[in-house]
């Protein structure tokens, strides 16, 4: 008879009292080593217990501050890609409530080969727009956004104000859209090549997202960079009947 691997014993002793309440919902888990020594196992041991906890999305690891549980599936019911919304907010580990500080800001910029074909213009100038998601002291998130000027009239979008900002695209935008095209990779871009950038290493998940009108024109492009250690999303998919 095999024994179960001690790894596995000590991710279900963790899953057990976060399930019996011990480690509430946001709470941060015991250091490791203290961890280490109420299990009486190595740190490999325990890593390899929390790298899988984190994997199955019951734990996020902070990088410097520790490890913390998640909100439960049924605390979380609308997590997911499942309608035609802000995929960053479905996507986060963490509350958006727990979200330290958001900071927003824009530029515009000269008409581009790329945007006059995105947009489907000529010689037409555009915007951009930035949302930062901080978590402690953290970036952890990043909405990058590309407009058109007439999009930012027809919303009548106030652009020295952050927070109108920040509205707009976890939620005013997706009011007039009738569809969207995502795509999901990971990013090779360097972390550090932001503006703001994100943690020391840190990979990071992209999401790019055609937004479309009414009238099938594309009305932003939004890309969506998510440190990976804090992203966790899924997809409701049905049986093809034909």
């Amino acid at each position: 008879m095999h024994r179960t691997p001690k790894y596995v014993q000590v991710y279900n002793q963790i899953l057990l009292m976060i399930k019996r309440s011990q480690f509430l919902p946001g709470s941060k888990l015991p250091s490791e080593e203290k961890l280490t020594s109420d299990f009486n196992v190595s740190r490999v041991t325990l890593r390899t217990a929390l790298s899988l906890l984190k994997e199955d999305g019951i734990i996020t690891s902070i990088h410097g501050q520790g490890h913390f549980v998640n909100f439960t599936h049924a605390q979380k019911s609308k997590q997911g890609l499942r309608s035609l919304s802000c995929p960053l907010l479905e996507s986060l580990t963490v509350p958006i409530e727990q979200i330290s500080k958001k900071d927003a800001y824009y530029f515009k910029n000269p008409s581009s080969i790329f945007t006059d074909k995105l947009f489907e213009v000529k010689d037409i100038s555009y915007f951009t727009l930035n949302v930062w998601y901080v978590l402690g002291n953290s970036n952890i998130a990043n909405i990058f956004s590309i407009l058109l000027p007439k999009t930012i009239e027809k919303f009548n979008l106030n652009l020295e104000d952050k927070n109108q900002i920040i509205q707009f695209l976890e939620k005013d935008i997706y009011e007039d859209v009738s569809n969207s095209k995502l795509t999901i990779t990971i990013s090779s871009r360097n972390p550090d090549s932001f503006r703001r950038g994100f943690a020391e290493g840190e990979k990071l998940v992209l999401m790019t997202e055609d937004l479309y009108s009414n009238t099938g024109k594309v009305l932003a492009q939004n890309k969506y960079y998510i440190a990976e250690s804090f992203f966790r999303t899924s997809l409701v998919r049905y049986r093809d009947i034909h």
